[in-house]
């Protein structure tokens, strides 16, 4: 399952914008409010057609907020339906699908979404007749910036105890669903020493994904003695084991991104074992990617996440240059209508800060061109006195200027031995 293509017509900020996507990975990137994560929710609008069937309820419908309004002159008006089309494919087949909603009857939906949702009512008969042996499920995630700290709460579908359908389980919430996770990484844990090879293979695949992940520490286990999740590297003497929450805000974001794609392509297909995040198809949806990532992960992780999920598309949000850096001109998608049409992996970190992300002055820090301007002003302003009648507002200015960086006393002492020069006391 992939997306290929949606159309969002008076959705938040967008009067009527469509957008082409990558089969393997896509990165949006503009400034704030450009409206980066604005479609990674019309997306989980999209995908909620599957999920409702699933969830026997709408997960993620148009909501009042996604209206889009208008100013004029003398008032705020609302547009009068806010609608999303998509298109995408399914097993070489082209499916294509649309949901709209009128602002004066928020309790309606006109939705043209037939296929996808027969789609997934001939997974569950599927299941439900022989569990599904001829079937692979697709994955369906989307991770939010507020992954880390905020926990799902939302009541879902209580699916029978070892369902496959699990695996949908909160995932359009759109925050952190990490919880649910080491739930089912202990139960797996301790299933595993209990001789059950299911189980085991769950918790390996799982262990074996986030070990190409996990920076500085080597895999991940489940300690029954503190009851907690804890990483570990080094064997005999050199054994290190580090609780999950003493890890860096990176460590904890790269691990539970990857842990949770993980162990959904586990409980979605589980049949395949240790190579169901390999073979598990699906949309996954991350916002801020490089969320607490130093740069040299961010540099990484694009490569690393084709690799281990290479039938997984994925539509990421981020500002980091060290990530557009690690990607083809068409996997980035610039909200801001920029031509995009190169590599970026040929290109240095200062070119893609510049040409692509908008970054002014790259070469020099914020500081320094304020230490400039501040300069420029001092010096024209000396100059003035030189050519003039030297003035108490004038000097009075000076004193301003000079007092900005009073903790910088080079800097000041510069500027002190100039005003010297043209007697200016």
């Amino acid at each position: 399952m992939q997306i290929d293509r949606i159309r969002l017509k008076d959705f938040r900020q967008f009067d009527d914008r469509e957008f082409l996507f990558n089969p393997r990975f896509n990165v949006l990137i503009g400034e704030n409010g450009s409206g980066k994560t604005t479609i990674l929710e019309a997306l989980a609008v999209g995908i909620n057609s599957y999920i409702s069937v699933i969830e026997g309820r709408n997960v993620r419908p148009i909501r009042k907020e996604d209206i889009r309004y208008v100013s004029f002159k003398h008032s705020i008006e609302k547009k009068l339906e806010t609608a999303i089309s998509f298109q995408g494919h399914l097993d070489r087949s082209s499916i294509s699908w649309s949901i709209g909603k009128p602002y004066k009857n928020w309790g309606f939906m006109r939705m043209n979404d037939t296929e996808i949702k027969q789609l997934a009512k001939h997974y569950m008969e599927d299941l439900a007749e022989n569990g599904g042996e001829n079937i692979i499920l697709p994955l369906f995630n989307y991770l939010g910036s507020g992954r880390l700290w905020t926990e799902s709460t939302e009541k879902v579908k209580a699916f029978p105890k070892g369902s496959r359908l699990e695996g949908y389980r909160n995932c359009l919430s759109s925050k952190g669903s990490f919880k649910k996770f080491v739930e089912w990484f202990r139960t797996m844990e301790l299933s595993a020493l209990q001789e059950n090879d299911s189980a085991k293979h769950k918790a390996q695949l799982v262990k074996r994904t986030v070990s190409k992940f996990i920076e500085g520490w080597e895999t991940i286990f489940y300690s029954f003695e503190d009851e907690m999740l804890m990483a570990t590297r080094g064997g005999g003497k050199n054994l290190q084991n580090l609780p999950f929450n003493y890890l860096s805000d990176g460590q904890r974001n790269m691990i539970g991104v990857v842990a949770d794609i993980t162990y959904r392509c586990a409980l979605l297909n589980p049949k395949y074992g240790l190579a169901a995040a390999s073979i598990t198809p699906g949309v996954v949806l991350i916002d801020e990617l490089d969320l607490h990532l130093h740069p040299n992960w961010q540099k990484s992780i694009v490569n690393k996440l084709k690799e281990a999920f290479p039938n997984i598309q994925f539509i990421v949000t981020t500002h980091s240059p060290f990530i557009v850096q690690s990607l083809r001109n068409d996997e980035l998608i610039d909200l801001e209508g920029k031509n995009l049409d190169t590599d970026y992996f040929r290109k240095s970190i200062e070119e893609i800060a510049a040409e692509e992300m908008g970054v002014r002055d790259v070469q020099r820090s914020q500081k320094f061109e304020e230490m400039e301007n501040v300069a420029s002003k001092y010096f024209s302003l000396i100059k003035q006195g030189r050519n003039g009648e030297i003035s108490k507002e004038l000097k009075h200015k000076l004193d301003e200027l000079q007092e900005l960086y009073s903790e910088d006393p080079a800097f000041v002492a510069l500027l002190r031995a100039e005003r010297d020069k043209a007697n200016i006391d």
